[in-house]
């Protein structure tokens, strides 16, 4: 099967589980995710900047980036609990993004129960020497660009969201509205092991 056929066995599937969805989500708050990538098809890779061991000061969560070909393998470590993710990164205006999906099977454990379904998480990311800094989208200051209106197909309930747009429809999105650093929050600060 192609890859157009598998993304839409994927899409299919998520329809026929939205109302689980929803209800898992409740859950969670000021959650942002999408069905799909937040990067064009062959534009997400492995930035050798990122791979390696980076913590944070309190020693309470690590990040370990692994170069799988040419994707990234992530191995995240919060209060003694680890989750495995496949991460790409990729550069838009100059910006270093990171797009996280729980690894198969990984999505319902560990950490990476936050995402409670294969979803994308998107972060803004940064390397000076050996100091990583990642920051996730505010949902407080992306209510404002998604009120401007011409945005992917979204399901929103209070301030839990899910894009539902293609790829292409996502990356357009990031490319053109998402680009201010100010729509993301405060900067996990990691050192480089």
């Amino acid at each position: 099967m192609d890859q157009h056929g598998i993304n839409q066995r994927k899409s299919g599937l998520i329809r026929k589980l939205w109302p689980a969805i929803w209800l898992l989500t409740l859950l969670l708050g000021g959650c942002i995710y999408s069905i799909q990538p937040w990067y064009e098809a062959g534009a997400g890779g492995a930035d050798p900047a990122l791979l390696g061991v980076w913590q944070d000061a309190e020693d309470e969560e690590s990040w370990v980036f692994m170069a799988t070909g040419d994707t990234l393998r992530l191995l995240y470590r919060e209060k003694g609990r680890t989750s495995e993710f496949a991460a790409a990164s990729f550069h838009v205006g100059g910006q270093g993004f990171l797009d996280l999906s729980p690894a198969p099977g990984a999505w319902d454990e560990g950490p990476a129960g936050w995402y409670l379904l294969p979803m994308h998480g998107l972060h803004l990311w940064s390397v000076d020497g050996d100091t990583l800094r990642l920051s996730s989208l505010r949902p407080e200051s992306l209510e404002n660009v998604l009120a401007l209106g011409g945005h992917p197909p979204l399901d929103r309930r209070e301030d839990r969201w899910i894009f539902t747009g293609s790829r292409a429809e996502m990356a357009a999105f990031l490319a053109g509205r998402l680009l201010d650093p100010g729509l993301f929050g405060d900067p996990t600060v990691m050192v480089r092991k």
